[in-house]
């Protein structure tokens, strides 16, 4: 779940139930050439349906170490083991998870943002049955494409393979 800001809380992705504070717990954010940022996420629990919600701040990506912005980069190609800021962090085989990670779940975002846009939004079926790509579009039109994607899929109760195991 991805939050604006820390002052309100909204209602739980899976059920729509109302969430309560549960406790805090720190998360690493790795950035390009290795240095890291320490968060301390807010753990809240549904008291509908009982699920735990991590509440991220679009700088993270769910069950990603490095930060929204050098993972974009390296999709992007901005991002290359050649650069000397990204010489060693992160390291090649990260990057090349990463394209495998964002490959096999191309297919499950683009079916999210049509769910999100012709269900949520209310933008009717021209968004569901569109030919043009969702994930292309946001991704040419918005420098933070991957953050925005991720924030409407997860707050929308959705969720992405986080690729273990491939």
């Amino acid at each position: 779940m991805f939050v604006d800001n820390n002052s309100s809380v909204p209602p739980c992705p899976c059920c729509g139930g109302t969430l309560s504070y549960r406790d805090t717990r720190s998360r690493i954010c790795r950035l390009e050439g290795g240095g890291k940022e320490f968060f301390r996420i807010r753990r809240l629990r549904c008291s509908q349906c009982g699920t735990l919600h991590n509440e991220l701040p679009d700088c993270l990506v769910p069950h990603k170490h490095y930060a929204a912005e050098v993972i974009s980069g390296v999709l992007d190609g901005f991002v290359t083991p050649y650069d000397e800021d990204s010489e060693e962090y992160p390291c090649f085989a990260t990057m090349r998870r990463w394209i495998y990670w964002f490959r096999g779940n191309l297919a499950n975002m683009e079916g999210y943002l049509r769910r999100a846009g012709s269900s949520i939004l209310k933008l009717g079926k021209d968004v569901l049955f569109a030919t043009e790509s969702l994930v292309g579009a946001i991704r040419t039109a918005y420098p933070d494409w991957l953050e925005r994607i991720l924030r409407i899929i997860y707050n929308s109760g959705g969720k992405l393979s986080s690729a273990r195991g491939w």
